[in-house]
């Protein structure tokens, strides 16, 4: 491998180590913020964002430059792949933990108590989002089903959300706007558990060069 590709595609590395560590910041406080009700802690989560969104764009550009430049092969030309699949995930995961923080506005103006389901949803997706970042960055497969296993229970925690605003609502005097941010809240929870799943995914194909996407046994 030349010296000179092997320099870039470490920068490469460790900018995009960064910007994970951004999007762990940034969903940690999209969290934050919900739970306490927050509305400084969700405008930081949008400018936060901001930055994510500009790195996101470099580290693409850095990585198809390496593409284009050295013509990697094997396993070098799976890891830039990957890298370049990751960082668009990276990124959503991001826009979910603003789309999070944009419903935090109208809770504040409420006496709004999220669920007991909602916070557990909430720290088994972090949790999942950090094992996602240490998978990445070590490129580790046993992490990485680790990953996997973990978004069953958070689309059941998400099941079991719905099915709770459903009955709320037909309760006397429901408060329809608590509850649909609460459902909009865990969708974007389950979106970032999805995020995650795919970045394990793309670990697994690093490490083993196997595709198992749409696989239900892993």
């Amino acid at each position: 491998m030349p010296t000179h590709l092997i320099d870039r595609l470490e920068d490469l590395k460790d900018r995009i180590a960064r910007m994970t560590a951004q999007v762990q910041q940034c969903v940690e406080q999209s969290v934050q913020s919900f739970l306490s009700a927050d509305a400084n802690l969700a405008h930081q989560v949008c400018e936060l964002d901001k930055q994510i969104d500009k790195e996101e764009v470099e580290i693409e550009k850095g990585a198809i430059d390496l593409l284009a430049l050295y013509q990697p092969a094997a396993g070098d030309l799976r890891l830039i792949a990957t890298i370049i699949k990751a960082n668009s995930d990276f990124e959503r995961i991001a826009d979910c933990a603003v789309n999070i923080a944009q419903r935090v506005l109208p809770l504040v103006r409420g006496q709004y108590q999220p669920s007991s389901n909602l916070r557990h949803m909430a720290n088994s997706v972090l949790l999942m989002l950090r094992e996602t970042i240490k998978t990445f960055n070590l490129t580790d497969e046993a992490s990485a089903r680790q990953v996997l296993r973990g978004d069953d229970r958070v689309d059941a925690l998400y099941d079991q959300i719905v099915q709770e605003m459903l009955n709320r609502l037909g309760s006397p005097a429901p408060d329809a706007g608590i509850e649909l941010s609460n459902v909009m809240i865990a969708k974007n929870l389950e979106r970032i558990a999805d995020h995650c799943t795919n970045i394990a995914e793309d670990v697994i194909y690093v490490h083993t060069g196997r595709i198992i996407r749409h696989l239900h046994a892993v």
